[in-house]
């Protein structure tokens, strides 16, 4: 018995051992396994942040650039900036306005100006001039200004990183232009503006604590065991690195429960369950810092919206929705009206703090199972998901732009701006994202050609539209390549005499298949297209020739208001007159009341150049739009034409006659004579006589006609007071 007790004794014992045995190989193994998986959930979450900061940096080297590339267009495609450095004054115009905030400009502390050989003019280096020339200062000096005069106004500033006598710099350059700048223009000639910032500690700092890069510096060469993001000078060679430890975030998680598994080591239990719970917690670490990396990767970081990759993965889950549960999708393009103008009198910060007030009222008026994105600037786009063939009541259009509409408190200052919206629309998902994306983009510069402030939904018209469009703009680029507009002209008649006076001249455009294009179709199209200054420069060429045979009569000649823009303009109708050997007093240019309104400092210079070379300003289309009295008084026209519909209005208003003689009676007032155009019967012509009206126009004494028939008109006349005096 003893003997089957021991032998039973030790089978139990043998027993106990190989399950042990068995319990320690299976933990052992589960132990690997548990093991391995930690290892590679630490790794995965190593590389994940590395790729993490890699994106973070390169992000901050490509807002770096683009901060300055900005910095550049503003200052260099500018107007005012044109016309100062080829002016005799330019060496004190550029230091006040660049060289010299040089000293504390937090974007810039180099800036030169170099002419059309590329000698610099003025060169700056925190606030005082420069004692070694520029080239040699900057490597590459002379392939950045290269770069600089190939890239068009739609290009990219060329902005790169170099090495300099002081360090690792990041610089750029652009030619100064007028904004609105000619083809005609040799970009040779033009001045390049070079700004320039050292890469210093403080910038790397900043650097480092906005993009949460923790350990970030400038090197020469990548060190070992330090990620690197390379900067690039302009012929594309790494001249400097940002290098940054890894923060291993997966490995210091570990590294947190490693005592825990040893710890439990004693007891398997135990230490099966330290293992979960590690693993488990290094597992939420990784997904909590998955999902930061992708949020940081899909949002805006100003406002916090989506940003446009966030966007495109949102519609196109959006759509795949849609496409399931029988819905339509609607996107929505928003561009923000007077933004630009709110940012070039305040300044970025205020901007920045109006576009995160705009973010607040976008979501304000989001719908249910809305989202909304900011795609840069001061662009956005909202996505709606509604019921088949659904019009909401009123539209997300129209309570986005209501929510606008109230006046924004930013900083003690009120703004007002506005908005534009182009909408298109995704039955069941249907239209694939790029697509859907188009439409809403050609929608929404529909809208801002009709006057901003409106919502307009794509239709296939518009597409239509746009072939037609861009047609019928290579027909009118050809007409005047070839000088094909035609000029007629509408006689002025004095109130009193019956004389005729002079005659304004009209542009008109019949195409080769002799269809007519009439002028509000034809003058938007080439001032969108940047011919106006051409087109502008044949009529009053073609109206000053023809006038030549008429040597009492005065012409007037419409201007667009982009022709004032640019700054040859007086000098260009100064070389006009003297080619047509015209008298400058006969010659009235005529401008609108819009002019004054969108630049009053640039029309006022141009009015005034014209006066001085003896040419008459005459004030177009007046009680049409939101001309002041300051108006008339501050830019001293010598005429002003009333709008057609005062004289409209006669006919059917019975207030209309007071109104054209109060706005006469202002002109008169400030001793300026007086037009009235549109005159069409004999009551509204003894109306207008009566109000004090000068000079009469309209088809009641005759509709715009050729040159020829004004030559025989004029002779006629002349012949007539001939036969008078002979008579007499």
């Amino acid at each position: 018995m003893h003997s089957n007790a021991v032998r039973e004794s030790r089978r139990t014992q043998l027993l106990v051992l190989l399950v042990a045995a068995v319990f320690i190989l299976v933990a052992a193994a589960l132990a690997g396994l548990v093991a391995g998986s930690i290892a590679t959930l630490t790794t995965t979450a190593d590389d994940i942040d590395d790729q993490r900061a890699l994106q973070a940096t390169s992000g901050a080297v490509h807002a770096l650039r683009k901060q300055m590339a900005a910095t550049l267009r503003d200052n260099a495609y500018w107007d005012d900036a044109y016309a100062e450095v080829n002016a005799e004054t330019r060496i004190d115009w550029i230091i006040e306005n660049w060289a010299s905030t040089s000293a504390d400009y937090p974007l810039y502390d180099t800036a030169i100006v170099v002419d059309s050989r590329n000698l610099p003019v003025v060169a700056y280096r925190k606030g005082v001039p420069m004692n070694v020339p520029p080239s040699v200062f900057f490597d590459d000096f002379h392939i950045l200004l290269d770069a600089a005069r190939r890239a068009r106004m739609s290009d990219e500033v060329p902005v790169y990183f170099a090495r300099s006598s002081a360090g690792t710099e990041l610089i750029g350059a652009a030619a100064i232009q007028p904004f609105g700048s000619a083809e005609s223009l040799d970009p040779g000639r033009f001045y390049v503006l070079v700004f320039a910032k050292l890469i210093t500690p403080a910038v790397v700092a900043e650097v480092s604590d906005s993009f949460a890069i923790a350990g970030l510096r400038l090197d020469l060469k990548p060190t070992t065991g330090r990620l690197a993001v390379a900067l690039k000078c302009v012929s594309s060679k790494d001249i400097a690195f940002f290098t940054w430890p890894s923060v291993a975030p997966g490995t210091k998680s570990y590294e947190k429960v490693d005592g825990h598994l040893r710890a439990a080591g004693t007891v398997l239990i135990l230490f099966l369950c330290a293992i979960g719970v590690a693993g488990g917690l290094t597992v939420r670490n990784l997904r909590k810092s998955e999902r930061a990396s992708r949020h940081r990767a899909l949002h805006d970081p100003l406002t916090g919206l989506l940003n446009r990759a966030g966007l495109l993965e949102n519609v196109a889950t959006a759509s795949d929705w849609a496409r399931l549960n029988g819905k339509q999708l609607r996107l929505h393009f928003i561009d923000l009206d007077g933004f630009k103008a709110v940012n070039d009198a305040w300044g970025h910060a205020v901007g920045d703090a109006l576009i995160v007030a705009v973010s607040h009222r976008l979501l304000d008026a989001l719908p249910d199972d809305a989202f909304a994105a900011r795609l840069g600037g001061d662009e956005f786009a909202a996505v709606t998901l509604e019921e088949l063939g659904a019009e909401a009541i009123p539209s997300f259009g129209r309570r986005l732009q209501e929510a606008l509409a109230s006046l924004f408190d930013i900083d003690g200052r009120s703004i007002e701006i506005g908005c534009s919206i182009g909408v298109a629309v995704s039955e069941r998902g249907a239209v694939e994202t790029g697509e859907l994306i188009r439409r809403a983009d050609i929608a929404l510069y529909r809208a801002k050609d009709l006057g901003r402030g409106i919502t307009i939904d794509f239709d296939d018209s518009f597409d239509d539209d746009a072939l037609k469009q861009a047609e019928l703009e290579s027909q009118l680029r050809a007409t005047l390549l070839k000088g094909g507009i035609s000029v007629v002209f509408q006689p002025l008649i004095n109130a009193r005499s019956g004389a005729v006076t002079g005659v304004e001249a009209l542009a008109r455009w019949r195409k080769e298949d002799g269809i007519a294009i009439p002028p509000d179709v034809f003058i938007p199209l080439a001032e969108r297209a940047g011919m106006i200054d051409l087109l502008g420069m044949q009529v009053l060429t073609t109206s000053l020739n023809a006038a030549t045979a008429w040597p009492a009569l005065g012409v007037g000649v419409n201007i667009s208001p982009l022709q004032l823009k640019n700054p040859r303009f007086v000098e260009e109708v100064e070389a006009a007159l003297k080619a047509a050997d015209f008298e400058a007093r006969r010659l009235t240019i005529e401008v609108t009341e819009g002019v004054l309104i969108s630049n009053p400092e640039q029309a006022r210079r141009a009015i005034e150049g014209l006066k001085k070379i003896g040419v008459k300003v005459a004030l177009d289309d007046f009680g049409s739009g939101f001309a002041s009295i300051g108006s008339l008084r501050r830019f001293g026209f010598d005429r002003m034409k009333v709008d057609r519909s005062l004289v409209a209005a006669l006919d059917v208003d019975q207030n209309a006659g007071a109104v054209l003689q109060a706005t006469v009676a202002l002109a008169n007032a400030l001793e300026i004579p007086v037009t009235a155009e549109g005159i069409e019967t004999e009551q509204q012509a003894t109306a207008v006589r009566l109000s004090g009206c000068d000079e009469l126009q309209g088809y009641l004494f005759s509709r715009p006609v050729s040159a020829d028939a004004v030559t025989a008109l004029y002779c006629g006349a002349e012949a007539g007071g001939r036969a008078s005096q002979t008579g007499r």
